[in-house]
């Protein structure tokens, strides 16, 4: 009896030794999994961290890609402008007035001051070495090469012709043979040879300087020539053509009709250049 009570308390020793091994097996299982979890949750943190940068990255990259595309846009724009001419800017402006296309000049630059006036629209061109912007202040000390005036309200057909002075072409003077089935009429006054005629409602004349030995029949030729080819505006009644070749003005040669209650005039320091004015109204 007595080895068997001291048995006992050894095998219950021995089983408390057991269990306390177990528990901290168990607790450190326990420990390596919470561990091992926590790794893995931080692993995914880092991924996602590592993710987002990314995408953060590609949004800055495609921020700065727009950017990059806005500034080479208003640099484009910004350069458009730069080259827009005087007279692009002119037909921009004024869309719906009628006004020439066509506005020869020599080698310089087509330079505009245009504006509006009480019954009307007036042009002033200008061929220059340097293209300036429309209605520059440069141009008020410059010579202009041609000129456009639309006037508008008429309150009747013959008051717009009354408005453009007509002339009457006489047939007194010496016949000259124009070509194209055309006879002009042409007769001296004070020192001037007046080469006159008529094609459909268009009386044409051209004045020429005896005292510069000037010859009106070449030039009326050359613009019969180039009517032949080359199509006015139809005035509704009356147009007129004058030349004046001793006149180096951009007065000196000019164009004018009626329709209906409108007139139109184009004037040019070139004869066959005013023409080519009129002409381009028909555009």
């Amino acid at each position: 009896m007595k080895k068997l009570g001291l048995l006992i308390p050894a095998i219950l020793l021995l089983s408390a030794c057991q269990g306390a091994n177990h528990s901290t097996k168990t607790t450190e299982t326990s420990t390596q999994t919470t561990t091992s979890s926590t790794v893995q949750s931080t692993n995914r943190n880092v991924s996602e961290t590592s993710t987002t940068q990314s995408t953060t990255k590609t949004n800055v990259e495609s921020s700065s890609q727009k950017d990059t595309t806005t500034k080479a846009s208003d640099e484009t724009s910004t350069t458009n402008q730069k080259q827009q001419t005087a007279f692009d800017q002119l037909k921009e402006n004024y869309p719906s007035t009628p006004m020439p296309q066509e506005i020869p000049i020599g080698a310089g630059n087509l330079n505009v001051a245009a504006a509006e006036t009480k019954q009307g629209f007036s042009i002033i061109y200008y061929d220059l070495p340097k293209a300036y912007v429309l209605n520059a202040k440069e141009l008020n000390q410059e010579t202009p090469i041609a000129s456009y005036l639309y006037q508008y309200g008429f309150a009747s057909s013959q008051e717009a012709i009354n408005a453009l002075q007509p002339i009457t072409i006489d047939t007194n003077g010496r016949q000259v043979d124009l070509g194209y089935n055309i006879t002009a009429y042409q007769q001296g006054a004070a020192g001037s040879s007046i080469l006159e005629w008529q094609e459909g409602n268009w009386r044409i004349r051209i004045r020429a300087s005896n005292v510069e030995g000037q010859d009106p029949v070449p030039l009326a030729k050359e613009i019969v020539a180039y009517l032949e080819k080359a199509s006015l505006p139809a005035p509704e009644k009356y147009g007129k053509i004058t030349i004046e070749m001793n006149d180096a003005s951009n007065q000196s040669a000019q164009v004018s009709w009626q329709e209906p209650k409108n007139v139109y005039t184009v004037t040019h320091k070139d004869a066959l250049s005013a023409l080519k004015m009129a002409v381009s109204m028909n555009q």
